[in-house]
């Protein structure tokens, strides 16, 4: 976060609304419901493309949940919109269960602030059920790039302003990369490019010097020698790779970290809710489920219960909030 930021002031952006869609009863349902749920298929919507990084942590957790609920979990890809159409979709499903959203960061904290109007309320539509995973992004470099740290690339760039080309490829990227150039006092020139195969192969071929990627997108070019990784825009180093340091060593305060979560439509059954956030918990406590993922750059992450997900997702709204007004930057 910005120095001086707090997380105060959650009402202003529907903290109470964020919590009561996950604790708020639901009149009419019986206590033992989850004790037959479910009983037939259930969707999760993921709102990427088949193939990707979110889409591989989609199905092995549907996989996994299919096994354990004895009904089919399928994923249902619908890509597009900065996660907005797979989020509408699921805002308007009915609260049984039976539709579950994988949504990420963007998805519940950066467009309701980025967006003058979108066709959800993240803070009203959906009952946070768990965080799933953790996707760090990473400032990464050319080879040709002189610098190995974060010190001696911000100092490059001071060195020689506007001499460093800084890919990005969403919303995401673009406020991170934005917050850092505020923070380092620095104007790194960012480049949009459409996906993160396109700014890698940009990276690669030195049309951009640096660009800001997720880890698991930049990981297996550096672990082969094509680029190198300069620093995670997370807050803490991760276990899938401890040697990247972070960002806020360089500028404390730094935290732009990319998370994913499960939700369901708002007014699901409290009982069905704790089931599948029990479920999940269990997947992602697997030793075979965290080694696949690890492999891909994912980290598992879960929240200690529904409630605890919810207050996460409220108090990282107010953080992102504060960020994107700060580099002012708006979408259509």
């Amino acid at each position: 976060m910005i120095p001086g930021m707090r997380t105060a002031g959650l009402r202003s952006i529907g903290m109470l609304g964020l919590l009561a869609a996950t604790l708020a009863g639901a009149p009419g349902f019986p206590p033992a419901l989850a004790q037959t749920y479910p009983t037939r298929q259930i969707r999760l919507i993921v709102p990427f493309a088949a193939g990707g990084p979110a889409d591989l942590l989609g199905r092995i957790l549907a996989d996994e949940m299919s096994k354990d609920l004895g009904q089919p979990v399928f994923v249902d890809n619908r890509p597009g919109a900065n996660t907005i159409i797979g989020a509408e979709i699921a805002a308007k499903a009915s609260p049984d269960g039976y539709t579950l959203l994988m949504a990420i960061d963007g998805t519940l904290v950066m467009n309701p602030f980025l967006y003058s109007t979108l066709s959800y309320d993240p803070f009203k539509n959906f009952a946070p059920i768990s965080l799933i995973a953790r996707v760090p992004s990473v400032i990464e470099a050319n080879l040709s790039v002189p610098a190995s740290t974060m010190k001696e690339l911000i100092d490059q760039e001071r060195t020689k302003p506007g001499g460093l080309l800084m890919g990005y490829s969403t919303p995401t990227s673009q406020v991170s990369a934005e917050l850092l150039n505020k923070m380092a006092g620095v104007k790194f020139t960012l480049v949009p490019y459409r996906g993160g195969a396109t700014l890698v192969t940009a990276l690669l071929g030195g049309e951009i010097q640096i660009g800001h990627e997720s880890l698991n997108v930049a990981l297996p070019f550096a672990r082969a020698g094509k680029l190198k990784i300069i620093a995670l825009t997370s807050a803490e180093r991760v276990s899938i790779a401890p040697d990247i340091p972070t960002v806020a060593e360089t500028l404390p305060g730094f935290d732009l970290g990319i998370w994913q979560s499960i939700v369901a439509p708002a007014g699901t059954p409290p009982d069905i809710i704790n089931r599948l956030h029990g479920e999940i918990v269990a997947v992602l406590g697997r030793e075979s489920v965290r080694n696949k993922l690890m492999t891909a750059g994912v980290e598992p992450a879960t929240s200690r219960s529904p409630q605890d997900c919810a207050e996460f997702i409220a108090a990282q709204a107010e953080i992102r909030r504060k960020v994107i007004a700060s580099v002012g930057i708006k979408l259509e």
